[in-house]
């Protein structure tokens, strides 16, 4: 920090002008950082999203998957099919046991092909159609999870973080962190204000150009005291509040305490009725 005592007031004027002005520099600088990294973050999210819904596309085009739902649609056809054929075996079975009385059969033993043989012909049906799936079940493909957790433990993901345009954002934000710095160092060879008031300048040129202070040191303790009248003014209207509340509070307890006596009144009443009653 300069020396102040040497400045005239205009000169100081100016210092504290140029001082908000680095400030705000400074502080637009600060934006822009935290917008790059915000940036850099939904940049890296967006493109590991996007890789994710790649492998998850590439899993549903892939040869594998589609042969999985063509053998979970055959399973599914066969299953809807088991009541017809369940139908027609026992269709077949009756009308074989009415050309075996035709041909002088006994009754009896047709009796008992219409009971066996249709159970002996869907057991078949189903030990043949477990036999087809399994000739037409597919190799073993991993769950879509499975596939996706091997592919965040991939270089390409992991490489997500450092692509050409992650790697430009920082650069982008080094440069302006440079520039910050640089800002910073600045502001601390020009300003004669105190850290503790940097921010603030706008408010010391304010009590420098209104004539209400002559140099800087009046204009700080005028801007302290300012500081001390609102504090007082907040603590105050807080006082003022509590106040509010605690009057309003009391009313309501003497409300309550009201509505409590009257009911107590007339409560003596009517056990004075009820003693008079009985006399």
């Amino acid at each position: 920090m300069n020396a102040f005592n040497d400045l005239s007031k205009d000169e100081l004027i100016k210092n504290l002008w140029l001082t908000d002005e680095i400030i705000n520099e400074i502080e637009i600088t600060k934006r822009e950082i935290d917008k790059k990294k915000t940036t850099l973050e939904e940049t890296i999210s967006s493109t590991k999203q996007e890789y994710i819904e790649m492998v998850k596309k590439n899993y549903y085009e892939s040869e594998a998957y589609k042969a999985h739902q063509s053998y979970q649609s055959l399973i599914e056809k066969l299953d809807a099919f088991r009541g017809v054929a369940i139908l027609l075996d026992l269709i077949v079975c009756v009308l074989l046991g009415y050309g075996l009385i035709i041909f002088n059969v006994s009754f009896l033993k047709v009796i008992l092909f219409w009971i066996i043989t249709p159970i002996i012909v869907y057991l078949l049906y189903q030990q043949g159609i477990k036999y087809y799936l399994v000739k037409q079940k597919p190799a073993h493909m991993p769950s879509l999870e499975t596939v996706i957790e091997e592919a965040k433990k991939s270089l390409e993901y992991e490489n997500i973080s450092n692509s050409l345009i992650a790697n430009h954002i920082r650069d982008e934000v080094m440069k302006l962190s440079q520039q910050q710095s640089q800002l910073e160092v600045l502001l601390a060879e020009k300003t004669v204000l105190p850290e503790l008031y940097r921010m603030r300048a706008r408010e010391v040129v304010w009590y420098l150009e209104n004539l209400m202070a002559d140099n800087l040191k009046e204009a700080l303790k005028a801007l302290v005291e300012s500081d001390h009248r609102e504090q007082i003014k907040e603590m105050m209207n807080e006082q003022n509040q509590e106040i509010d509340r605690l009057k309003k509070a009391t009313e309501t307890l003497m409300d309550q305490n009201q509505k409590l006596i009257r009911q107590v009144e007339q409560q003596r009443q009517q056990i004075e009725e009820l003693e008079s009653k009985k006399k």
